[in-house]
């Protein structure tokens, strides 16, 4: 196995090829001639770096609107992409695609856990009163997907404010 070559060395090895290694970017896009492209269909060569790294800009256009600094996005598979997984690329600066692979319902569940995420804040607790039953603690777990609710005198105005979407 030949050892790396520095960039000098490796432009100085292309010259002496026969025909220049590599396709313009047009040839090299052309579905008609090429097809699919592989990992194979690639060779990079390290080169002179003469930019600060500052200067490059990893920004993607995720859609019209949205653009992610960081270019981290999971797959929307069912072996890749679920709440859990959707969370830790949002808190990495990515996105995660939930996938589709389940019910309509598990896919919005899955879709309000990450919305309901705030990295251990919590901006609206559902508190309970000492005297809420079991029953209700329960009731309470399959609407939020939680049962940690904070025992406090204040459960009439979180009840009153939560009413209408705990029985709708």
């Amino acid at each position: 196995m030949t050892a790396p070559m520095d960039h000098k060395k490796a432009l100085e090895h292309l010259k002496t090829y026969s025909s220049k290694d590599g396709l313009s970017v047009q040839e090299l896009m052309d579905s008609n001639i090429r097809g699919g492209l592989t990992y194979n269909d690639f060779l990079v060569l390290p080169g002179l770096v003469d930019f600060p790294s500052s200067a490059v800009s990893l920004q993607t256009k995720l859609t019209k609107k949205i653009s992610l600094n960081t270019p981290f996005v999971s797959s929307p598979m069912d072996t890749v992409t679920e709440a859990e997984m959707a969370i830790s690329m949002a808190l990495l600066g990515g996105i995660g695609f939930i996938h589709h692979n389940c019910t309509p319902k598990e896919q919005a569940s899955m879709v309000k856990k990450v919305k309901m995420y705030e990295n251990g804040f919590i901006n609206s607790p559902i508190v309970i009163s000492p005297t809420t039953t079991v029953g209700e603690v329960k009731a309470m777990k399959r609407k939020f997907g939680f049962s940690g609710l904070p025992v406090t005198g204040m459960f009439f105005l979180q009840l009153f404010q939560w009413f209408p979407k705990i029985f709708s």
